[in-house]
């Protein structure tokens, strides 16, 4: 759960579901005597399950009891599909349980089966967090530049470089990967088509207005639509400025074949592609995409600054 949300239940365990052997607990993740209300890791823990299908089946019915609850006061949590996968290897499992003398597992995202034990622990393998800093001769030489060219932003420019600091903050893949394509979009300058195309949607709209079969709303609607037609679209505009970082190479690809990747990827994310994207390839494609906005947002720094 974010650290700004807090579940209202004092007790240091809810009772979800009870039948049979079966039993169902919410409970905080680590400190099981830490409040509820307290905590921001939780757990849902169920026992009493014979087989391992079973289990599985319910653990994911129990996954969006909670989530329908979640969302009906107004609370959000991260159930870890999205997150970076436990390095804990079975081989450290069993080297652990050995130091600590209890049995010893590995703590996975999402829904996980496992064979109930006396005094089992879950231990998380430590996350691990890089910093970038560039060199103090180049961060000199940067900052020199800069202040003589002094090379004004506009607007756009301005609203894209929040976006892109923005994503910086985000603690998914998948949200830096969109507002690094948002920030892409505010740069976006849609040229017309050409006469004989414009003329062509011109006709269609005209077509639309006439269509005695269609009512008021659907013809406002498809007329509205058809307009946007006479400019060029985002994917053409975005291909023609990531051109302008030619020759630079992302991920291996031109600018423009590297735009085109990164907005097929934001659309799968954002039209509700079922499978989503494999989180890793989203993470590598977000990490990409960072040095394409930066360097879009570097102006006349990008050829006075060689890399």
């Amino acid at each position: 759960m974010p650290k700004q949300t807090q579940l209202g239940l004092s007790e240091s365990q809810f009772l979800l579901g009870s039948q049979g052997e079966q039993q169902v607990w919410l409970k905080p993740f680590g400190d099981a005597d830490q409040r509820l209300c307290d905590a921001t890791n939780l757990v849902i823990r169920g026992e009493g399950y014979a087989a391992q299908d079973e289990a599985a089946r319910d653990g994911e019915r129990w996954r969006d009891v909670i989530t329908r609850a979640f969302a009906r006061v107004h609370l959000a949590a991260d159930f870890g599909d999205r997150q970076p996968v436990n390095m804990l290897t079975k081989a450290g499992e069993e080297w652990l349980s050995g130091l600590m003398g209890r049995p010893v597992l590995a703590h996975l995202s999402g829904v996980t089966v496992f064979e109930d034990q006396p005094d089992l622990r879950f231990v998380a393998a430590p996350s691990l967090e890089g910093c970038k800093r560039p060199s103090e001769e180049r961060n000199r030489l940067v900052f020199t530049q800069a202040a003589r060219l002094h090379d004004p932003l506009d607007g756009s420019e301005r609203l894209a470089f929040d976006l892109y600091s923005g994503s910086f903050f985000q603690p998914s893949a998948d949200s830096r990967l969109l507002m690094l394509a948002m920030a892409i979009e505010t740069l976006l300058v849609r040229q017309p088509r050409s006469d004989v195309a414009r003329a062509h949607v011109t006709a269609m709209m005209e077509a639309t207005k006439a269509n005695p079969d269609l009512t008021q709303t659907e013809r406002n609607s498809l007329r509205g639509s058809l307009k946007e037609l006479r400019d060029e679209s985002i994917g053409q505009a975005g291909k023609r400025l990531a051109r302008t970082l030619e020759p630079r190479t992302y991920a291996g690809q031109a600018p423009d074949a590297f735009f085109s990747r990164c907005y097929t990827m934001r659309s799968e994310l954002t039209h509700g592609n079922v499978p989503r994207p494999n989180r890793r390839d989203v993470d590598a494609l977000a990490a990409s995409l960072e040095l394409f906005v930066a360097d879009l947002l570097a102006g006349r720094l990008l050829t006075e600054i060689p890399d």
